[in-house]
């Protein structure tokens, strides 16, 4: 990885010769993951300041996991997006959530990602149980609910 980081280039020159833009260049990951097969990373923030060694080792640790926690808790906590369910015979479709209103979902989905982000811990690879918001140095707080809500 080190030695296909060394001569692969993320950025390019801009017509003015003196900035950089994005390439849209990706790179296959070198490990396949179990569910999803071989992919391919990419990186929209220059990275030209970091060295192949440090730079292959944050590819490395590049997956969706994060994406494919958020969208689990979507599906368990908003129940009006589900999917209709199959009745028991076969015979047709539940709709138990057909109230389905764009507006009122956007709202449950912008509260919910306020809460992903800024209230609801985990574990972090090195032990630690921060919020994303945490690890991105956003804030130094476990935020509750009531502090989103009333904007303290």
């Amino acid at each position: 990885m080190i030695e296909k980081l060394r001569a692969h280039k993320f950025y390019e020159f801009a017509s003015d010769g003196v900035n950089l833009k994005w390439a849209n260049n990706p790179l296959m990951h070198p490990l396949a993951s179990k569910d999803t097969g071989f992919h391919t990373v990419d990186c929209k923030t220059d990275v030209s300041s970091y060295e192949p060694k440090d730079l292959a080792r944050m590819l490395l640790d590049v997956n969706h996991n994060s994406t494919d926690a958020f969208i689990q808790l979507i599906r368990r906590r908003i129940s009006t997006l589900e999917r209709p369910l199959v009745t028991a015979r076969g015979d047709g479709k539940s709709y138990i959530y057909s109230n389905f209103n764009p507006e009122y979902a956007q709202y449950a989905l912008t509260i919910l990602r306020v809460y992903f982000n800024f209230c609801l811990p985990y574990k972090t690879k090195d032990g630690a149980n921060l919020t994303p918001a945490q690890r991105l140095g956003l804030t130094d707080k476990v935020f509750e609910l009531k502090d989103i809500i009333y904007m303290q």
